[in-house]
């Protein structure tokens, strides 16, 4: 007898190929054929002198996978996994690149605050050695007057003017210029303030300093003008008398000539003296003689600080000058600069989270590409595994046909019994209570059958996976009697059960489970060959998981092919007598269940199969 599933209308020599299969059954028992989109695997069913050909639909390998249309497994199960594979994702992909953006960001952010530091220092520096440049001309200027040859002692106030004139062209910022005797008193003047002629300076203290030094350039002070100023002199000795030319500067067109120089508009400059005193400032910080919230610190002549005002933080350069006793501070004009996302920042932040976005957008896109792929693999094993179970029925058929026909025969007797009684010939008609006992026996029987089919086709039935709480002992016994019994009881081979009886109820799919135990079952009964053994079925706790040991007398797995006997289409069988799918799918059910298949096997000593499951509920 042969049975055959046909491919579609478009492949029809395949299809006569399998109709006539039987004719090289020698050969094709082992292929698999493809035709169009079925799977086709031939089994040869010995007991019932019958070819099976089962097929396993590509369909749905071929159409976009979705969690739309039946599932093998609970959508929470899928959405669960698909959570698993974006935090694996995330973890492998994602966390690096975020790790290495943080760390490049900072990385950045300390460059950038050091590169402006030094850019800060460097303005200082060169803003200080231009304005020690500045007041050195300036010194330069009135000693080069006094040095003269021509310069009258005393000069006139005309020859004076002269002079001014002279050193204002070589710099704006002279105000006036004045000669003082040995005494101390201005004899000649010319400037703005025509009553500082005659005034006599010898008490004050930059009039003093010139007693030991050859010049002097003042802090800003007020004076008998009234007005910040600040001056600068130098001393001479002419015709053994002690004499002093001095002329005052214009903070204000200092300033302005520092706010020219490079750098000036990008900071705010301001010049203080030892005691924190401003000497020249812009209007945004403070005014003049004003005391300054920052004094430098004068252990070094250049440097950068970080200095904090007012609950605000920011950053100085300073320089100490050379000819005078103060010291340059810049900061940046504009502080938001140095915030955070601003310029090349900004850019960076923009450029890390297009890479994250797109990350993101992979992760999720490959994330749901992984779960659409184990989708489709389990659908295909739900296939083979639906295939694996009409291999065990058909190795099952001559079993079951014996195990129904028993209760056949019953009711056929009872019928005919039945219609004896109810011939007139046999004599006078029985009333119909007298049929109960009968017709109970019918009924017996027909729920017999019904009991056997429903067994058969409860587990032959592909449905998706149904995790509850189940007792492995009546899944075992279901198995052992419900489903192999008959054959057992001709076979020859004693079952021998060792429960341990305090295994707690697992949460398991009870139908898939049975069918890894049948499988295994089955290939025991295969490997002991048809004499005369034993198979023994041991159950034991633990601690985490529950263990089904099923070990028989058979003659044993050699070790170099006991690594590929859970490799799909493997099998050690003759030809025809197995389609090499019955472990390989026990092995992706028990997985599935979370559980392991482990096996021990000698020749000539038997083989043990142990399925180990874990008590900890599994999410639906």
């Amino acid at each position: 007898m042969t049975v055959a599933i046909p491919g579609p209308a478009a492949d029809p020599p395949i299809y006569r190929f399998l109709l006539t299969g039987p004719s090289n059954r020698g050969i094709i028992h082992k292929r698999l054929f493809v035709s169009g989109n079925l799977y086709v695997v031939p089994i040869l069913v010995p007991r019932l002198n019958a070819l099976i050909w089962v097929a396993v639909s590509l369909d749905t390998m071929k159409k976009k996978t979705s969690f739309e249309g039946p599932l093998p497994f609970p959508e929470d199960h899928y959405r669960d996994l698909k959570r698993r594979h974006v935090i694996r994702l995330v973890l492998t992909y994602l966390a690096p690149l975020l790790i290495l953006i943080i760390y490049f960001y900072f990385q950045y952010n300390a460059m950038l605050s050091e590169s402006r530091r030094l850019h800060l220092k460097a303005i200082a520096e060169n803003q200080a050695n231009t304005l020690d440049l500045f007041l050195s001309e300036r010194l330069v200027n009135l000693s080069n007057l006094i040095d003269d040859p021509k310069f009258p002692v005393p000069p006139s106030p005309g020859s004076l003017e002269k002079y001014l004139e002279k050193l204002a062209k070589n710099s704006e910022t002279f105000v006036d210029i004045g000669y003082f005797d040995s005494t101390g008193v201005q004899v000649s003047y010319v400037g703005p303030y025509p009553s500082l002629e005659n005034r006599n300076y010898s008490s004050e203290p930059w009039y003093q300093a010139l007693r030991d030094e050859d010049f002097v350039i003042t802090d800003i002070y007020l004076g008998f003008r009234q007005l910040p100023h600040f001056t600068i002199a130098v001393r001479r000795i002419i015709d053994n008398h002690f004499v002093v030319l001095r002329s005052a500067l214009s903070p204000g067109r200092i300033y302005d000539y520092m706010a020219s120089l490079e750098g000036a508009n990008e900071v705010l400059t301001s010049i203080v003296n030892r005691a924190g005193y401003y000497q020249l400032v812009t209007p945004h910080i403070g005014t003049p003689l004003e005391s300054s919230s920052i004094v430098p610190p004068d252990h070094t002549k250049l440097g950068v600080e970080d200095v904090n005002i007012g609950g605000d933080s920011f950053t100085y350069g300073y320089s100490w000058l050379k000819t005078a006793d103060w010291a340059l501070i810049v900061q940046w004009a504009h502080p938001e600069s140095e915030g955070f996302l601003s310029g090349m920042q900004l850019r960076l932040v923009i450029i890390s989270s297009l890479l994250i976005f797109f990350s993101i957008f992979m992760i999720l896109y490959r994330s749901r590409r992984l779960v659409e792929f184990q989708i489709e693999s389990d659908r295909t094993r739900a296939q083979l595994e639906h295939a694996a179970k009409l291999a065990s029925v058909g190795e099952l058929a001559a079993g079951i046909a014996h195990e129904i026909n028993n209760p056949l025969a019953v009711i056929c007797e009872e019928a005919g019994l039945m219609k004896d009684l109810m011939d007139p010939e046999f004599g006078t008609p029985h009333r119909p209570e007298e049929l109960t006992e009968h017709l109970d026996n019918i009924e017996e029987s027909v729920f017999r059958c019904r009991d056997i089919t429903g067994k058969l086709l409860g587990f032959v039935r592909q449905t998706d996976m149904d995790l509850r709480e189940h007792d492995i002992h009546e899944i075992l016994d279901d198995v052992v009697d419900g489903i192999l019994g008959p054959e057992m009881a001709v076979s020859n081979i004693e079952v021998i059960r060792d429960y341990q009886h305090d295994i707690p109820r697992l949460v398991t799919d009870k139908n898939q489970l049975q069918q890894v135990i049948l499988n295994i079952i089955n290939n025991a009964v295969d490997a002991i060959g048809g004499l005369a053994g034993r198979i023994t079925i041991t159950t034991s706790n633990e601690s985490k998981n529950a263990r089904i040991a099923i070990a028989d007398t058979g003659g044993g797995i050699s070790p170099e092919l006991l690594d590929k006997i859970f490799l799909p289409f493997f099998t050690t069988k003759e030809v025809g007598r197995g389609t090499g799918l019955g472990l390989s799918v026990s092995y992706g059910i028990i997985k599935s269940l979370g559980g392991k298949i482990e096996v021990e096997s000698s020749p000539g000593e038997g083989s043990t199969f142990s399925i180990v499951l874990p008590y900890k509920d599994r999410k639906k």
